[in-house]
């Protein structure tokens, strides 16, 4: 019951206050005294319209002053229960400033805010007149789903914000989130976290500076170099957001994603990791630096689950094992994974191959990267110094990253410039082999109806007698990319004409292709539509195809 205190002075205030003392004291050995909006606080003025409103005491065992405590202070101890506003405040004991419409609570400490903020901890200092409730020592903040754990927290009622600034962590229903200090909105369930952040996922743990997180939505948006760390590998990123409900991952500003000996990279990458698919854009690199190799381009889809790959938009393929980096493109570049040691990688529509000793094109090329062989099919061209090969298809040997030898099978063809006066060194049959030297091809085995055209020349290498001749094997070899030796095997038959005496269709073979506006004559190159045969196109890349497939230097040196 409400006791009015009529005001008076000086000692009648101090006698009343010692016999409500005295029976408080009396009653505390009895059993518990209540006391809703004590007496005291009618003695303030009348609260004006601009005032904040005041803490009321609620509950309390036993309430007194004490001047050698506090000479300011009304001292509240045992099941104390404070209201301000909306709030109910609880703690073992309290000293209340009434003045400054302020308070300090100590032991079991807990804020009950509406039907959705619980907090608890040991001590609270709470401002009235600002709202601010500063909480230490095992502080628990329960908002919905959402729970704080803290030492030291700072919690504003008036927006709804509450801050820790030396370690905290906050849970949710999937994602556990701590830092050295972090922000959470109560009134949109948004949090900042900054400094050794981590969110720990059941799928995955990120690890950053500084993180934006929504509770609700579980959406984490990335603002500072991170590294995400799963089973399957780590992603490093500085920008983008990973939507950790459902697994998908949004990556901007070059992210890297490695697993094993394989690290890929794009100027974006969308990431779904529990289809185990991933899609980059523009500029990609997906490197395997175990078997020394890398796709490019600027699209790209690789399956983890499968390990298949696929790349278009100036896509290309470098192979690195040797000195010198091999480059083929093809509209479509795929990626297979047979097994665990072999990977093959496809090239399929205008591909296209250059390397500073060897150049291709083909319909599609296919690389084994166990054996290290190049497979072109869909009458296939390839040119290394002065000589070019065709055939139904063809397949490039490399070794320690040198080409070692190519086998051409069926309808194989060898052409080989003597000079500027349409003379050339021809050799055709059914497979033919040519074997490479330091980078030059230096000789050339044709087997099955063998048949040969060549020329000898003088000192200043100029045709002076063509021969034309047939055997089972020929073989023919090279020297500083000229013909330097013959050597007819089997049965034999032919002829020797001087040049002068030569019709010119007796020049070629009725089959011969000399094909060099199709040559690649650069990287470049390689993106350049194939021209058909017997038409004049050796257009070059445009200037904006040139900067769209540049690659970075990286990309142009991938060890």
């Amino acid at each position: 019951m409400r006791v009015p205190v009529p005001r008076v002075v000086g000692g009648v205030v101090l006698l009343l206050l010692s016999l409500i003392i005295a029976q408080a004291n009396n009653h505390s050995r009895r059993g518990s005294v209540s006391y809703t909006r004590p007496a005291m606080a009618d003695t303030l003025p009348p609260k004006s319209n601009g005032d904040k409103e005041r803490i009321f005491i609620e509950n309390v065992n036993v309430w007194r002053y004490d001047q050698a405590i506090d000479s300011f202070a009304q001292i509240l101890v045992g099941r104390v229960v404070l209201r301000h506003n909306d709030a109910t405040m609880y703690c073992d004991s309290a000293k209340l400033y009434q003045v400054q419409n302020r308070f300090e609570g100590y032991g079991s400490v807990k804020i009950v805010q509406g039907d959705s903020i619980t907090i608890t901890c040991e001590y609270i200092d709470y401002d009235g007149m600002t709202l601010l409730a500063r909480l230490r020592d095992y502080v628990v903040m329960q908002h919905r789903d959402n729970t704080l754990y803290t030492d030291s927290l700072d919690y504003n009622r008036v927006n709804g914000l509450g801050y820790y600034f030396d370690s905290g962590s906050i849970t949710d229903t999937l994602n556990v989130l701590s830092s050295i200090y972090g922000e959470y909105d109560t009134k949109t369930s948004k949090a900042v976290f900054t400094n050794e952040v981590v969110l720990e996922n059941p799928n995955f743990t990120l690890y950053t500076d500084r993180l934006n997180y929504d509770t609700e939505s579980k959406l984490a948006d990335i603002v500072s170099p991170s590294r995400i760390v799963g089973d399957s590998g780590v992603i490093y990123t500085s920008r983008g957001t990973y939507d950790t409900a459902n697994d998908l991952a949004y990556l901007m500003n070059r992210p890297v994603m490695e697993s094993g000996n394989r690290r890929m990279t794009g100027d974006s990458i969308f990431y779904d990791r529990t289809a185990q698919r991933v899609e980059m854009y523009g500029h990609i690199n997906m490197k395997d630096t175990a078997e020394q190799v890398a796709l490019a381009g600027n699209f790209a889809v690789y399956h983890e689950d499968i390990g298949y790959g696929m790349a278009r938009d100036s896509a290309y393929l470098m192979e690195f094992s040797g000195e010198d980096t091999l480059y083929m493109h093809a509209l479509l570049m795929e990626l297979i994974k047979v097994d665990s040691v072999t990977n093959l990688f496809k090239g399929l529509g205008n591909a296209r191959i250059y390397r500073a000793d060897v150049q291709a094109v083909a319909d599609s090329i296919i690389y084994n990267s166990a054996d290290s062989v190049m497979n072109s099919y869909g009458t296939p061209f390839v040119w290394s110094g002065a000589s070019q090969v065709t055939g139904d298809s063809i397949s490039l040997y490399l070794r320690d990253g040198a080409m070692d030898y190519a086998h051409i099978r069926e309808n194989a063809y060898l052409s080989n410039q003597v000079d500027d006066m349409d003379h050339y060194n021809q050799m055709r049959g059914r497979e033919v082999l040519a074997y490479f030297t330091e980078s030059q091809m230096d000789s050339v085995w044709t087997k099955g109806n063998a048949e040969v055209i060549y020329y000898n020349t003088n000192i200043d290498s100029i045709a002076t007698e063509h021969i034309k001749a047939q055997s089972s094997e020929i073989l023919m070899q090279f020297k500083e990319q000229e013909l330097y030796k013959v050597l007819l095997n089997g049965r034999t038959v032919g002829t020797v004409t001087p040049v002068i005496l030569i019709d010119e269709t007796q020049l070629y073979y009725p089959d011969f292709v000399w094909f060099p506006e199709a040559r690649p004559v650069s990287f470049l190159d390689i993106f350049r539509k194939t021209p058909v045969r017997g038409t004049s196109d050796p257009a070059q890349p445009s200037v904006a195809q040139q900067a769209a497939v540049a690659p970075t230097e990286h990309e142009l040196s991938p060890r």
